[in-house]
């Protein structure tokens, strides 16, 4: 095929700014809350090479490659490259220059032009050698308006290798751009610097994904004056905020397929008005929402286990988290990585990830939080060892909302160092929404024996409650339904028993029930005789109570970001 070449997307604006409008226009810095990026995880520039000396780059660039002088020396001679890899990794927190959108992830310099562009035979070549090399992603902040089957080529490889190319939509509003214009290729357009109408130069005839700010873009600059930093437009300089968003996407989630990632981000995108016009995709790229909703799959994992055969109609008993998420947010907590971790909210519990980028084939990946101990104590946990004085919630633990008969969170406060029964002993032991602790015998017909001491805690488990731990059942696992144990490890969803259990009178379904209660340091468990198999033991509505005293009214319908719902939307 003849050669074609290719030109560096690249709008020339010598306008400089403070501030990194495009970071704050794209919400980056929610995403960063979760991560900067792995410093494992590679993005290929393939460009007119890296100034590796840059005071905002060095020590992030590996070797690479200069494919038009055959050396391993791909030193920028336009600057175009330079700029690039700023916007995707500059260092953070250095007290000096920008931060990338992912700065914590290393650059694999790939040269394969100069001023004069770049040929499409060479391109293609620094992409095998990438996916050689081991990256997760390749910037092309390069195009040109005729195809190339020998570039689409090396892209579809790519694809089937799960390497993820980003593509610059092109700086001719009336024009078609390759490789942007390639199936197989994230597609990025041009915003102006707020994000909120297309950059008039940003191509309206190009295949577009989403779109990402394209003018004054703050990033590293090399020129002969040396290394500095300064303003540049074009949707050269859209496509690596994008590159980099997708590396922060990988660093939490890296089995992610290209379609996935496209799906996130297209999902994820805001509209940019007029709808529907050419050249805007889906929208305005949302950073923070994306790797957000990333994670998210991870937590739906942990929810189908138990409550998938629930929801689908398998088995009929009662929800381990609840029928979904009702609020997705991000917590402060200070020994996560960057000071903040995601949680999701459900009827039940908590759950939450503290450590994105951990391995996720372990039990503790994802947790759910001590939250009836914070109910109880009135401590607000945002670390380890780090509490935020409250007031214990004056919430009820068991039965209808607004009952008015039974204990609330308040009423333990002065029971937890209460020492335990004899073993077997039968609990006739009562509790009033004072606190007040009694006994009535006619308890004893329920049959309710105090079970194994749990010496973490100094307290006994209740033999409703610890044969309920124990249970085994219908779950979801492997693609299929299995039966097996309910709770692995025994004590995961719950923690270890605070309080005795305790019997008490409480409204269920408007009707005055005798309740026995215990509360464990993340759920509280009720036992209600009178209430059909299969739901005599349920879990409190921790989740909702917690919620409810920490941020007010909890919403009753499902979070657009529901964990299940976010997963499915990926498959």
């Amino acid at each position: 095929e003849p050669e074609v070449r290719y030109f560096f997307q690249y709008e020339p604006n010598d306008e400089l700014f403070a501030e990194q409008r495009w970071a704050v226009t794209t919400r980056l810095p929610e995403a960063w809350d979760l991560t900067t990026g792995r410093s494992d995880l590679v993005v290929a520039v393939i460009d007119s090479g890296i100034y590796a000396d840059h005071p905002d780059l060095a020590g992030k660039v590996l070797p690479g490659y200069d494919y038009l002088r055959r050396d391993p020396d791909p030193d920028d001679e336009v600057g175009h490259g330079t700029a690039v890899a700023g916007i995707i990794a500059a260092h953070a927190d250095d007290a000096q220059g920008i931060a990338g959108a992912a700065a914590s992830v290393m650059l694999l310099p790939l040269k394969v032009g100069d001023a004069s562009g770049a040929s499409s035979a060479t391109i293609a070549e620094a992409i095998y050698a990438a996916i050689e090399q081991g990256a997760d992603v390749i910037n092309l902040s390069l195009g040109a308006d005729t195809p190339s089957a020998t570039l689409e080529r090396a892209i579809d490889y790519a694809y089937e290798q799960r390497v993820v190319v980003v593509a610059a939509a092109g700086n001719k509003p009336d024009a078609v751009t390759f490789p942007a214009s390639y199936a197989r290729t994230i597609s990025v357009g041009g915003a102006v610097a707020d994000g909120t109408a297309l950059a008039e130069f940003s191509s309206r005839i190009t295949r577009v994904d989403l779109v990402a700010p394209a003018v004054n873009n703050l990033t590293t600059t090399w020129s002969d004056a040396g290394p500095g930093w300064g303003t540049v437009s074009g949707t050269s300089f859209s496509a690596p905020i994008v590159s980099g968003t997708v590396a922060l996407m990988r660093s939490v989630q890296p089995e992610l397929t290209v379609e996935q990632v496209r799906r996130l981000l297209v999902s994820t995108a805001r509209p940019l008005g007029p709808a529907g016009q050419p050249g805007a995709g889906a929208g305005l790229l949302d950073a923070g929402a994306a790797v957000r909703q990333a994670l998210l799959p991870s937590l739906a994992r942990t929810w189908q286990v138990a409550d998938r055969p629930v929801s689908e109609g398998i088995v009929r008993r009662t929800w381990l988290w609840g029928p979904y998420a009702f609020a997705v947010r991000t917590e402060p907590y200070s020994e996560a990585p960057h000071g903040a971790r995601l949680v999701a909210y459900y009827d039940k519990a908590r759950m939450e990830v503290t450590e994105p980028e951990a391995p996720q084939d372990t039990s503790w990946y994802v947790t759910n939080g001590l939250l009836v101990r914070e109910l109880i104590t009135g401590q607000v946990q945002v670390g380890d060892t780090t509490f935020l004085p409250a007031s214990p919630a004056q919430i009820p633990v068991a039965g209808d909302p607004n009952d008015t008969l039974g204990p609330t969170y308040a009423s333990f406060a002065r029971l937890l160092a209460v020492p335990p029964p004899e073993v077997e002993t039968v609990i006739v032991q009562t509790i009033d929404r004072g606190g007040q602790v009694g006994a009535d015998e006619r308890l004893a017909g329920y049959g309710v024996l105090a079970g194994p001491l749990i010496p973490e805690t100094n307290h006994r488990v209740a033999s409703v409650f610890w044969e309920y731990l124990n249970s085994q059942g219908v779950l979801y696992q492997g693609g299929g339904y299995v039966t097996g144990a309910l709770f692995d490890p025994a004590f995961y969803a719950t923690g270890f028993p605070i309080t005795e259990a305790y019997w008490t009178r409480a409204i269920v379904a408007g009707v005055v029930r005798d309740v026995l209660v215990q509360c464990f340091e993340r759920r509280c468990l009720t036992y209600t005789p009178a209430n059909p198999e299969g739901w005599q033991v349920e879990m409190g509505n921790v989740g909702q109570h917690y919620y409810r005293w920490r941020y007010g009214e909890p919403p009753y319908e499902p979070s657009p970001e529901d964990p299940m719902a976010v997963a499915l939307r990926l498959n």
